[in-house]
């Protein structure tokens, strides 16, 4: 017997030479490349010239590299990027995604050729969605050679097309299968996002930001933190905040917007527009998915408000009256002092001094951050004497329709409440039962309070100061008068003139109130 190593031949391939009739033997590597565990033996008939039998082992291929789908598709089953059996397998377009039919039962899977291992699943419904299938280098284990294996197979759910593209699909894809081709299981940094994005839900970032920013910067705070708890965080409050799309905004908006508050609706998208913005300066969301949104229903009326007639204060007036506490009491002390509705819907009875017979607004709680005394006029304290006193509490909201602890809320239903009985007070008024009162906004007190207060001499700085409205130009940083008594002279006359309108129930409006 002779033996392969002895004829010096490394590997031998039986073939038969058709003309000798005889097996030979063809050399194709070096005997360097034998090795003694190779245990390639040749066994040779002594003297006959002929090959009785061939044995060897075939020497490994070499492993081919790591990260690239096409060589992991060459690999065979049970390496990352290896293709699941499915219905078939192409090329994967925008154009063949649109126009692809559902399976009319169960659901067809199609891979891309262009990206191995992702996959396009259509259910009998038409939804389409991709997915990437992938082995993790190394789970399987080592071979003797130290080669590492693929464990099983593994899959993720990329989402939903065309909300996931085709495009960013294949990316991702890509990003999955490198990362299982390098040993390191995909799985584990989406469970960690998972956890991330659960930590970030909507009231958790709501929190944060209102601890981190908007209580120290929005001077009405209190009232958006309610319209926000009560119209956003029922709906969105545990969804992650990565995960709102501007589609729940805009069905948040149009409930809102069909129940006729377009204020608060406004308000909604304003607030939800500062919050994502602050999330996503703090990489928290990728952008705003607000940005660039559209809602004609949302416009501002641009009419700069309207004065009331003596008629429409008269009917108004009395509607209040029959409103009683706490919004009837609230629109009374609105016509009596031309604040704006927030100053005093949310004032507390610590804000009140008793002794000084004024409202005392902080920085923090007036529009432009600085503080604003109003002075109360002899009818407003008649009317706050009037007014329930909460006890069992050291402080409380003066209108309240939970004893104190809470604010007055439901401005739209009070509103309409009032403008229904107003209107009944304008048909007797008038004596005509077709006639309607034009409409009128809150802030209309506010442009009322100002034409009435010319009409009563008071001049531009006095007015200002009353309403609350910045001292223009240089005189903010040169007049530090605080036109105190100014304020008092101005409210006591005005309130004064409401009632005088009220009671001689004057038809009409005046000529500077047109």
């Amino acid at each position: 017997m002779i033996s392969l190593e002895e004829i010096g031949a490394g590997e031998a391939i039986r073939t038969l030479d058709p003309n000798l009739g005889n097996p030979l033997i063809r050399r194709r590597f070096s005997s360097r490349q034998v090795t003694p565990s190779s245990r390639k033996r040749l066994s040779m008939g002594a003297g006959s010239g002929t090959i009785s039998s061939v044995e060897f082992r075939r020497k490994p291929r070499p492993a081919a590299p790591l990260g690239n789908p096409a060589n992991d598709q060459r690999r065979g089953p049970g390496y990352p990027g290896e293709q699941m059996a499915t219905t078939s397998k192409k090329r994967l377009t925008n154009q063949f995604l649109e126009r692809m039919t559902p399976p009319k039962t169960g659901r067809l899977e199609v891979g891309d050729d262009l990206c191995p291992g992702l996959i396009l699943r259509v259910s009998d419904q038409g939804a389409k969605s991709f997915s990437v299938i992938y082995r993790v280098l190394g789970e399987g284990g080592q071979t003797e050679s130290g080669r590492h294996l693929a464990g099983k197979q593994h899959r993720i759910t990329l989402g939903r097309w065309p909300v996931v593209s085709l495009a960013d699909a294949r990316e991702r894809a890509r990003a999955i299968l490198g990362k299982a081709g390098a040993g390191a299981d995909p799985r584990a940094e989406l469970a960690s996002s998972v956890r991330e994005r659960r930590a970030n839900t909507f009231s958790a970032v709501l929190e944060r930001h209102i601890r981190q920013d908007a209580a120290r910067t929005i001077s009405s705070w209190p009232n958006v933190e309610r319209v926000l708890r009560l119209h956003v965080v029922p709906h969105l409050g545990d969804t992650p905040i990565a995960d709102i799309r501007r589609s729940d905004v805009h069905e948040i908006i149009d409930n809102i917007v069909a129940s006729g508050r377009i204020g608060t609706a406004r308000e909604v998208r304003k607030q939800m527009s500062r919050i994502f913005n602050w999330a996503a300066d703090r990489e928290l969301i990728a952008n705003n998915p607000l940005s660039g949104m559209k809602r004609n229903d949302l416009a501002r009326n641009t009419e700069a408000g309207r004065a009331l007639s003596d008629i429409e204060i008269r009917s108004i007036w009395m509607a209040a009256d029959d409103l009683r506490y706490p919004f009837g009491s609230l629109y009374q002390t609105l016509m009596l002092t031309g604040q704006r509705r927030a100053e005093w819907a949310f004032c507390k009875r610590s804000e009140i001094d008793a002794d000084n017979r004024w409202l005392d607004l902080g920085k923090e709680r007036f529009k432009s951050r600085r503080e604003h005394i109003v002075p109360m006029s002899a009818p407003l304290w008649a009317l706050f004497e009037r007014l329930p006193v909460w006890t069992g509490a050291n402080d409380y909201f003066v209108f309240s329709s939970r004893h104190g602890r809470v604010p007055v809320a439901g401005f739209s239903q009070g509103k309409r409440a009032l403008d229904d009985l107003a209107q009944e007070y304008l048909r007797k008024e008038l004596g005509k039962p077709e006639a309607i009162l034009q409409h009128y906004r809150i802030h209309d007190f506010r442009v009322t309070c100002e034409t009435r207060l010319a009409h009563l001499g008071f001049n531009q700085e006095v007015r200002d100061a009353v309403l609350g409205h910045a001292k223009p130009g240089l005189q903010k940083t040169y007049n530090k008068h605080d036109y105190l008594e100014e304020k008092r002279r101005a409210l006591q006359a005005y309130a004064e003139h409401v009632l005088t309108v009220v009671v001689r129930g004057s038809q009409g409006r005046l000529s500077t109130a047109a």
